[in-house]
């Protein structure tokens, strides 16, 4: 498991309005695969988003891909 909210953050920061958006609509298969559910509301209130690891790595695919940069994971 892993936090998606910094990428999440960092996509906000570096990407285009509405970036989340996009992100979250491209992987909507996968996040209901998990039963995973993430809101605008939680990604503005929660201290952390923990995702399962394979959704975090396809997430952070579809992240660098719509910002054309890479994560810089710490």
């Amino acid at each position: 498991m892993k936090d998606i909210k910094p990428l999440l953050n960092w996509a906000i920061q570096n990407g285009e309005s509405k970036i989340v958006d996009r992100i979250l609509v491209k992987l909507l298969p996968e996040f209901l695969a998990v039963n995973q559910k993430i809101t605008p509301e939680m990604i503005e209130n929660s201290d952390e988003i923990v995702v399962p690891e394979k959704l975090y790595l396809l997430a952070k695919e579809t992240a660098e891909n719509l910002v054309s940069l890479p994560y810089p994971e710490k």
